[in-house]
């Protein structure tokens, strides 16, 4: 019997569908919330609202930093079954954000003059850029919140309840902007209150989340609790590249403007909003890495690991392959829809949409390996990454004075870089996987299989079990106690829970079950059958845990 990845499959699309879903609602409701602005408003009012991004996107980038970053450590040490350090990590992610959000408040209050004039140089626009940055600012703390009770809520287990308060609160924000701009009369100022009240919606919404039993909750970290190493570690790749996502688009935008004209920064124009399009397919597939692949990480499953990875690059290749042949068939088609129909800009479109799609398809396959090098702990390739998908896309693009190869001529470098720096490390440990670093058991010191729910794949399964638990070095009894144990759990899932498959891995110091049945914690068992009392019985240490809509079921195996 070998393990299959029918469960990480499982997993893999339960967060993957609540993750498109929701940028797809983000991105949806940013068109349709800039459209309203300007069509009620004028296009001053969007040329405000954009002067004033930076201080929107300071505040996310900053947020990246350490709420992504505790996020995966969460993941992790749930998956360890350490609910103590989890929720202290959450703690101390949730008090940031609210310090944090405060303290800008504060600030931008304080030196509210200087940030204008920093922002927007133009008197004309000042005033109305003046009046959506003031509720900006406020909007600091809902803003923060909303970031980290998203973040955590996914790693939680509940990534559809994100996805219903996204699309609530966007709903939200679309009608506050009506009545406030239409109805109340308040302008620009209108529109970003109705931003706030969007965050609120969102928080409000996720809070009953956390009344459900053995979900995350609030826990005061101690001096000495929390690893701000790890959380650096984790954190700064994600957030320079936040940052420096902000310098490739200026720059980018100076480089088409010098070399290629007005109708050349159409054309990137564009190109930016295809990759922003492309997005919606990556950052679903990389907040299912990082939730599913933090806690797989802390179960020590590298095989899950791998299984995960190739469906994710499976569905991406898919993807990204059918997005970019769009591009090179229908440039002309695709430009119209996005209002670039004037005959300069259209030439150039149908020259630059074929290359950048090479691009768009480099950067989604690169991207996705950040989250894997951090959880394996190579920092030093996660930041290569993170500085070399921002910085050489956006030289090659300047070097060939605006030839729009040179976006794929960068990423292509990176790609190279990548390869032989893992080849390098692979050259001095033969265990790990090409490319992706993750370190390859041997299948001797592993039990990992995959059974359907009928007796007699139960009898086959544990007594390979018990012969592979006294390969490691267990006793007869000890083998004895724990397959006894696990039978009773297997016997369970079979007889009541309706799952349609098992996993069952071994190492010698656990044994993990993981099931798609119905939820149902052994632990809590207080019915009138025996097999369960013998199981609780017997005094082993014994985690449960319900995730991904699985349940899940650790035994700790002690050599005394």
């Amino acid at each position: 019997m070998k393990r299959n990845s029918y469960l990480i499959g499982e997993a893999f699309k339960n967060y993957l569908t609540a993750s498109i879903l929701t940028v797809a609602a983000t991105q949806i409701a940013n068109i349709a919330d800039a459209s309203i602005v300007g069509n009620l408003i004028g296009p001053e009012a969007l040329a405000a609202v954009n002067l004033s991004k930076p201080v929107l996107q300071a505040i996310y980038a900053i947020s990246v930093f350490y709420i992504s970053s505790t996020t995966m450590m969460v993941g992790i040490a749930i998956g360890k079954g350490d609910k103590t350090k989890a929720n202290k990590l959450f703690t101390f992610s949730m008090l940031t954000s609210l310090l944090l959000g405060v303290a800008l408040v504060v600030g931008g209050i304080a030196g509210f003059d200087s940030l204008s004039q920093i922002l927007c140089n133009s008197d004309t626009l000042r005033p109305m850029t003046n009046d959506f940055l003031r509720v900006a600012v406020l909007s600091s703390v809902p803003q923060l919140l909303m970031y980290t009770f998203h973040q955590f809520v996914t790693v939680d287990g509940s990534p559809k309840l994100i996805t219903r308060a996204v699309i609530v609160g966007n709903i939200f924000n679309i009608l506050c902007d009506i009545l406030f701009i239409k109805y109340f009369g308040w302008g620009i100022s209108g529109a970003a209150w109705a931003t706030f009240i969007m965050y609120i919606v969102c928080v409000l919404m996720v809070l009953p989340h956390f009344r459900k039993k053995g979900t995350l909750r609030l826990s005061l970290p101690k001096f000495g609790d929390i690893d701000y190493k790890q959380i650096a570690t984790y954190g700064f790749p994600l957030f320079i590249s936040t940052v420096l996502m902000s310098v490739q688009f200026v720059s980018n935008n100076y480089v088409a403007s010098t070399y290629l004209g007005d109708d050349g920064l159409i054309a990137l124009a564009v190109c930016i909003q295809l990759l922003a399009f492309s997005m919606i397919i990556l950052a679903g597939i990389l907040r299912t890495i990082q939730p599913v692949g933090s806690i797989l990480k802390g179960l020590g499953d590298d095989r899950g690991m791998l299984f995960l990875l190739k469906k994710a690059y499976i569905f991406l290749a898919i993807c990204l392959t059918a997005f970019a042949l769009m591009l090179v068939v229908f440039p002309s088609q695709i430009s119209a829809l996005l209002g670039a129909t004037n005959e300069g800009a259209l030439n150039i479109i149908m020259k630059a949409l074929p290359l950048f799609s090479l691009n768009i398809i480099m950067h989604a396959l690169l991207c996705n390996l950040v989250p894997v090098y951090q959880f394996y702990g190579h920092k030093n390739l996660a930041l290569i990454l993170s500085f070399g998908q921002t910085l050489l896309p956006m030289f090659g693009f300047w070097l060939l004075q605006g030839g729009w190869i040179g976006f794929f001529l960068g990423q292509a470098v990176v790609a190279v870089v990548i390869l032989i720096c893992t080849a390098v490390i692979r050259s001095k440990d033969k265990s790990l996987t090409p490319v992706f670093l993750i370190p390859r058991g041997e299948d001797k010191d592993v039990y990992d299989v995959t059974i359907d729910t009928t007796i007699a794949s139960l009898g086959e399964s544990t007594n390979d079990m018990l012969a592979f638990l006294q390969t490691q070095g267990l006793s007869r009894e000890s083998s004895n106690k724990y397959v006894l144990c696990a039978e009773e759990l297997l016997k369970n899932i079979i007889d009541h829970g309706h799952a349609k498959y098992v996993d069952i891995r071994a190492t010698k110091s656990i044994i993990s079950i993981h099931d798609d049945g119905k939820p149902f914690n052994p632990l809590e068992y207080k019915g009138e059958g025996f097999g369960l009392k013998i199981v609780n019985g017997i005094g082993t240490d014994m985690k449960y845990d319900y995730r991904f809509n699985q349940n899940m079921i650790t035994i700790m195996i002690s050599n005394n």
